[in-house]
């Protein structure tokens, strides 16, 4: 199962496998008090995409059509992106992100989606 939250969200029991998906580690936050599993630098949009995106100069569609392009095209991305989807299968792992839970603009919730279309994909292939 994959959930998503912000960071600064507090911990829960039901939380699982907390894992960062920012390139830049946030302020105030510390991995054993935040009770961060991994940081997974590569699963955050680039520095470009994201200041494109915080001054204003996309739409959310093309924001989503660039981080998804951007995700496939890098290799570390999808090597921790299968990681994911395989931890997921039998574990609760939770997306973070600095942004609030309730913002439907953020990367964590295009992420979860491309983890759970292409976990079968991956779950099938340790099977062989």
């Amino acid at each position: 199962m994959i959930n998503t939250k912000s960071v600064y969200d507090p911990v829960e029991p039901g939380d699982g496998c907390r894992i960062l998906i920012m390139r830049k580690w946030p302020r105030g936050i510390g991995y054993e008090k935040h009770a961060i599993y991994r940081w997974s630098k590569e699963l955050g949009p680039s520095k470009e995409l994201l200041e494109k995106w915080n001054k204003n100069e996309m739409a959310w569609p093309y924001f989503v059509k660039k981080y998804s392009a951007e995700q496939a095209s890098n290799p570390m991305a999808k090597t921790d992106a299968e990681f994911i989807g395989k931890l997921s299968i039998d574990k609760t792992v939770t997306l973070l992100c600095k942004e609030p839970e309730s913002d439907p603009h953020c990367h964590r919730h295009i992420l979860k989606k491309i983890i759970e279309s292409n976990r079968r994909k991956w779950s099938r292939r340790n099977k062989h």
